[in-house]
Protein backbone atom coordinates (compact mmCIF):
# COMPACT_ATOMS: atom_id res chain seq x y z
CA UNK A 1 0.00 0.00 0.00
CA UNK A 2 1.23 3.45 -0.71
CA UNK A 3 0.21 6.25 0.80
CA UNK A 4 0.70 10.01 0.71
CA UNK A 5 -0.26 12.37 3.92
CA UNK A 6 -1.49 15.83 3.03
CA UNK A 7 -2.11 18.25 5.46
CA UNK A 8 -5.27 20.65 5.38
CA UNK A 9 -8.61 19.67 4.32
CA UNK A 10 -9.79 17.77 1.58
CA UNK A 11 -8.98 18.65 -2.34
CA UNK A 12 -11.72 19.49 -4.02
CA UNK A 13 -12.55 16.21 -5.64
CA UNK A 14 -13.87 18.25 -8.98
CA UNK A 15 -10.24 18.61 -9.84
CA UNK A 16 -10.47 14.55 -10.34
CA UNK A 17 -12.08 13.44 -13.40
CA UNK A 18 -14.77 11.10 -13.44
CA UNK A 19 -13.93 8.66 -15.42
CA UNK A 20 -10.35 8.32 -13.45
CA UNK A 21 -11.14 4.57 -13.22
CA UNK A 22 -8.42 2.71 -15.29
CA UNK A 23 -6.77 0.02 -13.72
CA UNK A 24 -3.06 0.36 -13.71
CA UNK A 25 -1.17 -2.71 -11.78
CA UNK A 26 -2.28 -6.07 -10.51
CA UNK A 27 -1.81 -6.42 -6.58
CA UNK A 28 -0.23 -10.20 -6.44
CA UNK A 29 0.17 -11.25 -2.79
CA UNK A 30 3.68 -13.25 -2.23
CA UNK A 31 3.79 -16.05 -0.08
CA UNK A 32 4.91 -14.07 2.92
CA UNK A 33 1.96 -12.17 2.44
CA UNK A 34 -0.10 -14.81 2.20
CA UNK A 35 1.05 -15.96 5.24
CA UNK A 36 0.38 -12.76 7.21
CA UNK A 37 -3.03 -12.72 5.83
CA UNK A 38 -4.21 -15.83 7.21
CA UNK A 39 -3.22 -13.92 10.81
CA UNK A 40 -5.18 -11.30 9.85
CA UNK A 41 -8.96 -10.14 8.78
CA UNK A 42 -11.09 -12.02 7.23
CA UNK A 43 -14.77 -10.10 5.78
CA UNK A 44 -17.66 -12.12 4.86
CA UNK A 45 -21.03 -9.92 3.58
CA UNK A 46 -23.93 -10.87 2.81
CA UNK A 47 -26.60 -8.22 0.90
CA UNK A 48 -29.71 -8.38 -0.45
CA UNK A 49 -32.89 -5.68 -1.00
CA UNK A 50 -31.55 -4.73 -4.55
CA UNK A 51 -32.08 -1.39 -6.36
CA UNK A 52 -31.20 -0.15 -10.17
CA UNK A 53 -29.82 3.02 -10.62
CA UNK A 54 -29.89 3.75 -14.18
CA UNK A 55 -32.31 6.67 -15.65
CA UNK A 56 -32.49 6.39 -19.24
CA UNK A 57 -32.48 10.75 -20.65
CA UNK A 58 -33.44 10.68 -23.75
CA UNK A 59 -33.43 8.79 -27.33
CA UNK A 60 -31.23 5.59 -27.41
CA UNK A 61 -27.96 6.56 -28.77
CA UNK A 62 -25.98 3.31 -27.94
CA UNK A 63 -26.59 0.03 -27.02
CA UNK A 64 -24.98 -3.08 -25.21
CA UNK A 65 -26.77 -6.73 -26.32
CA UNK A 66 -30.07 -4.61 -25.90
CA UNK A 67 -29.39 -2.89 -22.88
CA UNK A 68 -29.17 0.86 -23.34
CA UNK A 69 -25.69 2.34 -22.97
CA UNK A 70 -26.30 6.43 -24.01
CA UNK A 71 -27.81 8.54 -22.64
CA UNK A 72 -27.64 6.99 -19.13
CA UNK A 73 -27.84 9.02 -15.73
CA UNK A 74 -26.07 6.17 -13.25
CA UNK A 75 -26.74 8.17 -10.31
CA UNK A 76 -30.20 9.69 -10.90
CA UNK A 77 -29.76 12.20 -7.32
CA UNK A 78 -33.22 12.37 -7.59
CA UNK A 79 -34.21 9.51 -6.56
CA UNK A 80 -37.08 9.68 -9.38
CA UNK A 81 -36.33 6.10 -11.28
CA UNK A 82 -34.61 3.70 -8.51
CA UNK A 83 -36.04 0.56 -9.56
CA UNK A 84 -36.19 -2.56 -6.68
CA UNK A 85 -35.04 -5.47 -8.26
CA UNK A 86 -34.94 -8.93 -7.08
CA UNK A 87 -31.29 -9.73 -6.17
CA UNK A 88 -28.47 -10.30 -3.47
CA UNK A 89 -24.69 -10.51 -3.09
CA UNK A 90 -21.85 -11.89 -1.77
CA UNK A 91 -18.55 -11.29 -0.29
CA UNK A 92 -15.53 -13.37 0.90
CA UNK A 93 -12.34 -10.73 1.21
CA UNK A 94 -8.96 -10.76 2.75
CA UNK A 95 -8.13 -7.30 2.61
CA UNK A 96 -4.63 -7.92 3.57
CA UNK A 97 -3.81 -10.30 0.12
CA UNK A 98 -6.44 -8.80 -1.58
CA UNK A 99 -7.66 -11.46 -2.49
CA UNK A 100 -11.15 -13.19 -2.17
CA UNK A 101 -14.39 -13.55 -4.22
CA UNK A 102 -17.52 -11.24 -5.36
CA UNK A 103 -20.71 -12.64 -7.01
CA UNK A 104 -23.89 -10.81 -7.39
CA UNK A 105 -27.29 -11.97 -8.86
CA UNK A 106 -30.41 -9.69 -9.67
CA UNK A 107 -32.75 -9.26 -12.39
CA UNK A 108 -34.43 -6.49 -14.25
CA UNK A 109 -36.61 -5.61 -17.02
CA UNK A 110 -33.74 -6.98 -19.34
CA UNK A 111 -33.53 -10.18 -17.67
CA UNK A 112 -31.04 -12.03 -15.10
CA UNK A 113 -27.80 -10.55 -14.60
CA UNK A 114 -24.47 -12.60 -12.66
CA UNK A 115 -21.31 -10.34 -11.42
CA UNK A 116 -18.03 -12.34 -10.70
CA UNK A 117 -15.10 -11.01 -9.28
CA UNK A 118 -11.81 -12.55 -8.36
CA UNK A 119 -9.10 -10.49 -9.08
CA UNK A 120 -8.38 -7.23 -7.45
CA UNK A 121 -6.93 -4.30 -9.14
CA UNK A 122 -5.87 -0.59 -8.08
CA UNK A 123 -7.37 1.97 -10.23
CA UNK A 124 -5.42 5.24 -11.43
CA UNK A 125 -6.38 7.06 -8.72
CA UNK A 126 -6.16 6.98 -5.37
CA UNK A 127 -8.66 4.46 -3.44
CA UNK A 128 -9.35 6.18 0.10
CA UNK A 129 -9.01 8.78 2.56
CA UNK A 130 -7.88 8.50 5.97
CA UNK A 131 -7.05 11.23 8.74
CA UNK A 132 -3.52 11.29 9.50
CA UNK A 133 -1.88 11.69 12.80
CA UNK A 134 -3.90 14.75 13.99
CA UNK A 135 -7.15 16.57 12.68
CA UNK A 136 -4.81 18.53 10.50
CA UNK A 137 -3.29 15.72 8.17
CA UNK A 138 -5.07 13.20 6.15
CA UNK A 139 -3.49 9.93 4.47
CA UNK A 140 -4.14 9.31 0.76
CA UNK A 141 -4.29 6.09 0.14
CA UNK A 142 -2.65 4.73 -3.44
CA UNK A 143 -2.05 1.47 -5.47
CA UNK A 144 -4.43 -0.67 -2.97
CA UNK A 145 -7.23 -2.62 -4.50
CA UNK A 146 -8.69 -3.69 -1.45
CA UNK A 147 -9.56 -0.68 1.29
CA UNK A 148 -11.34 -1.01 4.81
CA UNK A 149 -12.03 2.05 6.44
CA UNK A 150 -11.97 4.94 4.07
CA UNK A 151 -13.73 7.67 2.98
CA UNK A 152 -14.14 8.41 -0.65
CA UNK A 153 -16.12 10.35 -3.52
CA UNK A 154 -17.41 14.12 -2.49
CA UNK A 155 -14.25 16.02 -2.46
CA UNK A 156 -12.29 13.41 -0.94
CA UNK A 157 -9.77 13.16 -4.36
CA UNK A 158 -10.36 9.34 -4.12
CA UNK A 159 -12.80 8.63 -6.48
CA UNK A 160 -15.41 11.40 -8.60
CA UNK A 161 -17.31 13.61 -6.92
CA UNK A 162 -20.29 11.78 -7.90
CA UNK A 163 -22.15 11.44 -4.63
CA UNK A 164 -21.29 12.60 -1.45
CA UNK A 165 -18.06 11.51 0.73
CA UNK A 166 -18.82 8.31 2.07
CA UNK A 167 -17.04 6.35 4.64
CA UNK A 168 -16.38 3.11 3.68
CA UNK A 169 -15.98 -0.29 5.65
CA UNK A 170 -14.67 -2.02 2.39
CA UNK A 171 -13.92 -0.95 -0.94
CA UNK A 172 -12.86 -2.91 -3.95
CA UNK A 173 -11.68 -2.65 -7.35
CA UNK A 174 -10.89 -4.83 -10.63
CA UNK A 175 -12.06 -6.80 -13.42
CA UNK A 176 -15.38 -8.44 -13.59
CA UNK A 177 -17.39 -10.89 -15.59
CA UNK A 178 -20.90 -10.23 -16.11
CA UNK A 179 -23.77 -12.18 -17.38
CA UNK A 180 -26.99 -11.66 -18.61
CA UNK A 181 -29.88 -14.23 -19.09
CA UNK A 182 -26.88 -17.11 -19.21
CA UNK A 183 -24.70 -15.85 -22.09
CA UNK A 184 -21.78 -13.73 -21.61
CA UNK A 185 -22.47 -9.33 -21.13
CA UNK A 186 -18.75 -8.75 -22.89
CA UNK A 187 -17.65 -5.17 -22.57
CA UNK A 188 -16.88 -4.09 -26.08
CA UNK A 189 -15.27 -0.86 -25.76
CA UNK A 190 -11.69 -0.32 -24.47
CA UNK A 191 -10.33 -1.42 -20.88
CA UNK A 192 -10.26 -4.99 -19.58
CA UNK A 193 -12.65 -6.01 -22.34
CA UNK A 194 -14.27 -8.77 -22.51
CA UNK A 195 -14.25 -8.25 -18.57
CA UNK A 196 -15.72 -5.13 -17.12
CA UNK A 197 -14.34 -2.27 -14.61
CA UNK A 198 -15.71 -3.50 -11.45
CA UNK A 199 -16.20 -1.44 -8.25
CA UNK A 200 -17.48 -2.38 -4.56
CA UNK A 201 -18.45 -0.48 -1.63
CA UNK A 202 -19.77 -1.34 1.47
CA UNK A 203 -20.43 2.05 3.42
CA UNK A 204 -22.84 4.49 5.49
CA UNK A 205 -25.93 5.40 3.80
CA UNK A 206 -26.38 8.05 0.70
CA UNK A 207 -29.90 8.65 -0.20
CA UNK A 208 -32.76 9.56 1.76
CA UNK A 209 -36.08 7.68 2.82
CA UNK A 210 -37.50 8.92 -0.65
CA UNK A 211 -34.43 7.54 -2.29
CA UNK A 212 -32.84 11.15 -2.77
CA UNK A 213 -29.18 11.80 -2.23
CA UNK A 214 -29.16 15.60 -0.84
CA UNK A 215 -26.98 18.35 0.72
CA UNK A 216 -26.37 18.95 4.32
CA UNK A 217 -29.16 21.89 3.70
CA UNK A 218 -31.35 19.59 2.08
CA UNK A 219 -30.82 20.39 -1.40
CA UNK A 220 -30.47 17.59 -4.02
CA UNK A 221 -27.31 16.60 -4.40
CA UNK A 222 -25.11 17.72 -7.94
CA UNK A 223 -20.71 17.34 -8.26
CA UNK A 224 -20.53 21.81 -7.51
CA UNK A 225 -21.82 21.04 -3.97
CA UNK A 226 -19.40 17.64 -3.82
CA UNK A 227 -18.40 19.25 -0.17
CA UNK A 228 -21.92 19.42 1.23
CA UNK A 229 -23.26 15.91 0.54
CA UNK A 230 -25.84 14.67 3.59
CA UNK A 231 -24.91 10.61 4.40
CA UNK A 232 -26.69 8.81 6.96
CA UNK A 233 -24.32 6.64 8.94
CA UNK A 234 -26.95 4.47 10.74
CA UNK A 235 -27.44 2.81 7.34
CA UNK A 236 -25.37 0.32 5.57
CA UNK A 237 -25.21 -0.06 1.84
CA UNK A 238 -23.33 -2.25 -0.81
CA UNK A 239 -22.78 -0.78 -4.19
CA UNK A 240 -21.89 -2.64 -7.02
CA UNK A 241 -20.87 -0.93 -10.32
CA UNK A 242 -19.57 -1.92 -13.50
CA UNK A 243 -18.57 -0.16 -16.58
CA UNK A 244 -15.61 0.54 -19.50
CA UNK A 245 -12.47 1.68 -18.68
CA UNK A 246 -12.35 5.58 -19.58
CA UNK A 247 -11.45 6.92 -22.97
CA UNK A 248 -10.07 10.19 -24.42
CA UNK A 249 -13.86 10.71 -25.79
CA UNK A 250 -16.98 12.11 -24.25
CA UNK A 251 -20.51 10.43 -23.75
CA UNK A 252 -24.35 11.74 -22.97
CA UNK A 253 -24.32 9.78 -20.13
CA UNK A 254 -23.66 12.08 -17.00
CA UNK A 255 -22.89 11.13 -14.39
CA UNK A 256 -20.33 9.64 -15.50
CA UNK A 257 -19.56 10.05 -19.08
CA UNK A 258 -18.26 6.27 -19.69
CA UNK A 259 -19.61 4.62 -22.52
CA UNK A 260 -21.44 2.09 -20.33
CA UNK A 261 -22.25 2.36 -17.02
CA UNK A 262 -24.35 -0.22 -14.22
CA UNK A 263 -25.60 0.14 -10.88
CA UNK A 264 -26.86 -1.70 -7.91
CA UNK A 265 -27.00 -1.03 -4.56
CA UNK A 266 -28.28 -3.91 -1.90
CA UNK A 267 -29.71 -2.20 1.54
CA UNK A 268 -29.89 -5.20 3.95
CA UNK A 269 -26.20 -6.15 4.56
CA UNK A 270 -24.47 -8.58 6.52
CA UNK A 271 -21.18 -8.80 7.48
CA UNK A 272 -18.71 -11.13 9.50
CA UNK A 273 -15.57 -9.77 10.62
CA UNK A 274 -13.01 -12.74 11.45
CA UNK A 275 -9.97 -11.80 13.60
CA UNK A 276 -7.36 -14.59 12.74
CA UNK A 277 -4.42 -13.74 15.24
Amino acid sequence: MKQKTHPGILASGLAISLAATFFTATAIASPAEHHRAKKGTHISMHASDARVIRRVTGPIANSVNGVPAEPVDSFDWSGSEITPVRGHAKLEIDPVANTGTIKAKWEDEYGRWTYKQTMFVAPSHPTGVRMGSDLGSLTLIEGDPVTTNIYLHGNTGAGGPVIPTLFNLLSTWGPAKVTLNGEPFDNPFDGPAPMWAGHTMISEGVRDANGAVRTTSGEIFNMMLSSEGQTYPGDLVFHLVFHDAPGPEMTANVPPPLSFFYHVTFSKVKIKIKDNK
